[in-house]
């Protein structure tokens, strides 16, 4: 195990035990810019993680989700989100997480990714060229080859519902052979494992896919944006056992699916 990778699994877990701790307490709930809510915990969180991480790599930058970017580094970036799903942790649904991911050399694909789930006790991680890992227990993701018989989740179907690239994801779903109703970083880790097939989120930043884009690749996927770049900085990330993904990325490629060219691709 790298010293990375040890130092980011520490600070996970650390945060991790911040957000039992104050989980049902007095929140102090605000709203962002974009009105998703943000709480004391996320801060608190993220101050953690910062304070461990950059005490080991004093070098290193830093983009948190809660503080936004600092250091001057050109090669190494650490991209953390303290809390993933701040409003699953409000409401007690126990999917919340803490993400951590490192970028070096602006190589496409992080090579640390860790997403601590601290209320399921569950840890999946991943280092590059060593294989993902939940708990200790080395998984891979499935072998799905049609998309009739995948499972998948997606988020951005409501925002995007009016224009074509709602209308490619509501298609897109009504081809594969469910559609799981979580969408947060624990539809990562399932589709990591091998239980989904395929994620698709049409509002992610670095700091909600990064981790997951290390881990699934290490797990034998793929990951990209919706016009197939291997990359977590364009506000959209599609990722999938790597069997069915440039199945997936047609749907996006093509136009809406409702026209006549789009009706005459064949789906398997």
């Amino acid at each position: 195990m790298t010293k990375e990778l040890e130092f980011a699994l520490k600070a996970a877990r650390e945060a991790g035990k911040i957000q039992l701790a104050l989980s049902g307490g007095s929140l102090n709930i605000e709203r962002k810019d974009d009105c998703s809510p943000v709480t004391q915990v996320d801060k608190k969180c993220e101050e953690k993680v910062r304070e461990i991480i950059l005490s080991e790599f004093p070098d290193d930058s830093f983009l948190g989700e809660e503080t936004g970017e600092s250091g001057l580094s050109k090669t190494r970036r650490w991209i953390v989100d303290p809390i993933d799903g701040t409003r699953p942790y409000i409401r007690g649904i126990p999917t919340h997480s803490v993400l951590i991911a490192l970028e070096e050399d602006a190589n496409p694909v992080p090579v640390i990714g860790v997403i601590y789930l601290p209320a399921m006790d569950i840890i999946c991680y991943a280092s590059k060229g060593e294989g993902a890992f939940i708990n200790g227990k080395k998984i891979n993701v499935s072998s799905t080859d049609k998309l009739s018989g995948a499972m998948g989740s997606t988020l951005g179907l409501v925002e995007y519902a009016d224009e074509p690239l709602g209308r490619s994801v509501l298609a897109l779903m009504r081809k594969w052979d469910y559609t799981y109703g979580f969408m947060d970083a624990y539809s990562y880790v399932l589709l990591a494992s091998g239980k989904l097939d395929v994620c698709v989120n049409l509002l992610d930043k670095a700091w909600d896919c990064a981790a997951a884009a290390c881990i699934i690749t290490e797990a034998g996927g793929r990951f990209s944006d919706i016009s197939g770049e291997r990359s977590v900085h364009n506000g959209s990330i599609v990722l999938t056992n790597g069997i069915l993904h440039d199945q997936i990325l047609r749907f996006f490629q093509t136009g809406s699916p409702t026209t006549e060219e789009s009706k005459s691709i064949k789906w398997t």
